[in-house]
Parts: structure tokens; C-alpha cells; sequence
């Protein structure tokens, strides 16, 4: 099994005014591999995995105005790849080097729009799929565990032959049209974790049961003890009362997930990593009964730097509870794009609108909020916790700063606003002691 981030190799096309700045983004993969022995130095590796393609562009509707910048973040596709290969090992002990050229194919799924009534409209989707043939190269190191699992790391370059089915923006009015050309090259990092399912002797199987509650003891110890630890979370946040929209209460609710690395020391552990919060920026216009209510979602990323300080329940190594705090670091806004929301209609009996939200100028990068709670840690298959935590944000800088304009009920509206980070935050995470790891 492996992860891992990856640069996906596109292209954009026919720019011709050029009225699009594209550039392509840092995007993961996830994927499952089987391995045959095939002499004690070669495997014959089947591998299938799933991949995405992230770009971002500034849009300018009036170049060579650039004034008018609107800005989208988006995935630029979802990848199939499927390959077969030989991996190449050199043994050095408690770790191995290996090498593993390989062929394959890449495959995209997507739909076509089509016209079976040109009188009455009517219009379908037909969805279908693109396929290139690709080859590709991975290097690696792997860590073995006492049972002879493994942690890899590695470095893949996949390179594709081929196009596949280009993305293109029609909607932007360009002659020739402008599109993104894939071939589902990309280089990234893969990081696995691999499990040893070949037979072990009768006699080595009974010694391993024989020990089973000593091995038991002894990880749930070192997970508890001091050293390095890796850890991820998922969490809900609940905006505050004074920024929540009446009879709204679900949509007053975003989530988040963090990255972790960490530390423990005693009591105290102190960890950090890389976070996405998403977030709302909302706005009421009209007044008395004539209200709308207005918004645009997107993330944040960023840093935090915490503290916990804890006290351990009983001397089973079991549960624990404690206290943390944390300074959180703003990086960039992500999927803060231009929309439009409403219509406006000819009846005069009927007066109705067109909000136009823009994204300006992104003032939380750089900025620092903070966060307390407090948290429990229970065992979890004897070497990893989980951890349940509730806490507050406060401090939080302007986020999501926009511009609303266009027209509601009959009446002019131009305005920016921003959201915040602020509210209550309920999460879940799994934390796992890298001591225990290689036990």
C-alpha cells in the first residue's frame, strides 16, 4: 500500500491572447501493489493505482486589462494507472535498496455532451474512456519491521505515451480554444508500507504465539514512552455565534484535517505539521423582509505549532488525559474562485437579481491565530492512541476576502467581506508512536 505527493506534466495550448496564466500544482496518488517472489532477488510486481492532476490559473476577462484577475484552483483529473513490472533487490540487513522498471496504461474517464434534438433541445451525456500506454522507473529504500513487514520509500517517474482527453476552456470565448494537454506523466514520492504474507514454520509460529502478551506489553510501553511519533486528524468546526446565519445551523458547520509530527518528552509532547480549515464567507443583502443570503466555501492551509502536556490514567498504558495549545500559521486560500449566483428578470412585476462574488487580494497569508482545548488518548492495538479533542480557535485573522456586486431587488450592491477561522472545534485523531512502529 502507498502514498505519496506528485507533479503531474500538463500543458496548456492555444493561449493566444494569452488571457490565462496556468500553472500546475502539487497533486497525491494512492495505490495498492502485489508482489510474487520469483527468485530471491527478483518480484513480479502488479500495481493499480488512483491519481489526480491539480492546476491553478488567473483568468483575465478583459486582457490586457489584468485589473479583473479571477483566480480558480481546481483538479485537473482523475487517473487511473495500472502497470506490471520487475523489481530488483540488494539485501543490506534490516533494510534493502530496490529498482523497478515497469509498463503500463493510464485511463481517464469522461463525458461527452450530445444533441439528440436539435428542435427541442434535448441533450445527454455519454460517458467514456481515454487510455495512453506509459512506462515507468521507481527507486527505493525499504525498512524492515522484527516480522519482516516493511516501510518503503521511494522516487517514480511515470511517462506517458500519448494524449489523453484534453480539458479545454471553451467557456472563456478564446479562437483557438484554449486546453490542457495530458499525457499522465508525473514524478512523485512514494511512501508504503508493505506486509510479508509468505509461510512461517510450525515451530517459528508457536514461539510467536508463546510471546504474544510480552510483545503485547512491550509495544503499548514504547508507543507511551518518549520519542518521535507521526500522527493525522479530522475535525469539525462550528462557527461562532455572532458570525452564524439564522436557521442555518448545518451549513454553519466546516471541516478540516491536519498532517502531524511530533515529539514526547515526559509529560509534554510538542508537534507541527501541514492543515487545510475550510471556510465560508458570507453576506446578507436587502433589508426588513427582502433578505438573501450569500456565500462562497473554500480552505485555508496551514501550519500549527502545539503543545500538549498530559497525565496518564492507571499504569496500564491505556489512557491519558491533558491539555494542549497552539499558534496556527496562514498559508495560501484555496478554491476561491469567481461565481455568480441569481438571475434577473424582465417582468416588472418580479424584481429579481444577479450577485456577482469576486476574490481580492488574499490578506490572511502570513498571519498567526491561536487555538486551547483539552484531549484524551486511548490505546489502540497496543501501539497507536486515539485521540478525542476539544478546543477553541480565537484570533483569527480576515480570511476569504471578497467582492459582492451586481444588483438585488432592484437596488445596486457593491461590497467586500471577508470569513474567519474563529468557533469550537471537535476531532478525532490517530497517532502512531514510530518506536512502536519498528518493534
Amino acid at each position: 500500500m502507498y502514498t505519496g505527493p506528485q507533479y503531474g506534466y500538463q500543458k496548456l495550448l492555444n493561449d493566444t491572447r494569452p488571457s490565462i496564466d496556468f500553472q500546475t500544482n502539487v497533486a497525491n496518488h494512492l495505490g495498492l501493489g502485489f508482489l510474487y517472489g520469483v527468485n530471491s532477488d527478483w518480484q513480479l510486481v502488479v500495481q493499480s493505482e488512483f491519481t489526480g492532476l491539480a492546476y491553478s490559473y488567473n483568468f483575465y476577462p478583459n486582457f490586457p486589462d489584468v485589473g479583473d484577475a479571477r483566480r480558480f484552483q481546481v483538479r485537473g483529473g482523475q487517473f487511473w494507472n495500472h502497470r506490471i513490472g520487475l523489481r530488483k533487490t540488494w539485501e543490506k540487513g534490516s533494510h534493502a535498496f530496490f529498482v523497478q522498471p515497469s509498463v503500463g496504461i493510464t485511463m481517464i474517464r469522461y463525458s461527452e455532451l450530445n444533441e439528440a434534438d436539435t428542435l427541442g433541445g434535448f441533450n445527454f451525456f455519454t460517458y467514456r474512456t481515454s487510455t495512453v500506454g506509459s512506462l515507468a522507473l521507481e527507486t527505493g529504500v525499504k525498512f524492515y519491521t522484527k516480522n519482516k513487514n516493511y516501510f518503503t520509500i521511494g522516487l517514480r517517474h511515470q511517462q506517458g505515451f500519448g494524449v489523453l482527453n484534453p480539458k479545454d476552456f471553451n467557456w472563456v470565448n478564446n479562437v483557438p480554444v484554449s486546453i490542457i494537454q495530458r499525457r499522465g506523466s508525473y514524478t512523485g514520492l512514494v511512501l508504503g508500507y508493505g506486509i510479508d504474507f509468505k509461510g512461517k514454520a510450525q515451530e517459528t509460529k508457536d514461539a510467536w504465539k508463546s510471546g504474544r502478551e510480552e510483545r503485547k506489553n512491550e509495544k503499548r510501553a514504547a508507543a507511551w514512552g518518549n520519542g518521535a511519533y507521526l500522527g493525522v486528524t479530522g475535525f469539525l468546526r462550528f462557527r461562532p455565534k455572532v458570525e452564524r446565519i439564522p436557521n442555518l445551523q448545518f451549513s454553519n458547520i466546516y471541516g478540516g484535517n491536519e498532517i502531524l509530527a511530533g515529539y514526547t518528552f515526559g509529560s509534554l509532547s510538542i508537534e507541527s505539521g501541514y492543515g487545510r480549515m475550510s471556510a465560508y464567507t458570507r453576506a446578507t443583502i436587502g433589508n426588513g423582509t427582502d433578505l438573501g443570503d450569500f456565500s462562497t466555501s473554500y480552505s485555508v492551509g496551514m501550519i500549527p505549532l502545539r503543545l500538549r502536556y498530559h497525565y496518564d490514567l492507571g499504569n496500564q498504558n491505556k489512557f491519558r488525559i491533558g491539555v494542549s495549545s497552539a499558534a496556527l500559521y496562514t498559508l495560501e486560500t484555496h478554491y476561491l474562485g469567481s461565481s455568480s449566483i441569481g438571475f434577473i428578470t424582465g417582468n416588472p412585476d418580479f424584481e429579481g437579481y444577479l450577485i456577482r462574488i469576486n476574490p481580492l487580494e488574499q490578506q490572511s497569508k502570513g498571519k498567526v491565530f491561536f487555538n486551547g482545548g483539552i484531549f484524551t488518548e486511548i490505546s489502540i492495538f497496543n501501539s497507536s492512541m486515539l485521540t478525542f479533542n476539544v478546543s477553541k480557535n480565537f484570533g483569527s485573522p480576515d480570511v476569504g476576502l471578497v467582492n459582492f456586486s451586481g444588483q438585488f431587488k432592484g437596488e445596486p450592491v457593491d461590497f467586500n467581506a471577508s470569513g474567519s477561522l474563529n468557533g469550537w472545534i471537535m476531532e478525532l485523531g490517530y497517532k502512531i508512536p514510530l518506536k512502536s512502529m519498528f518493534r
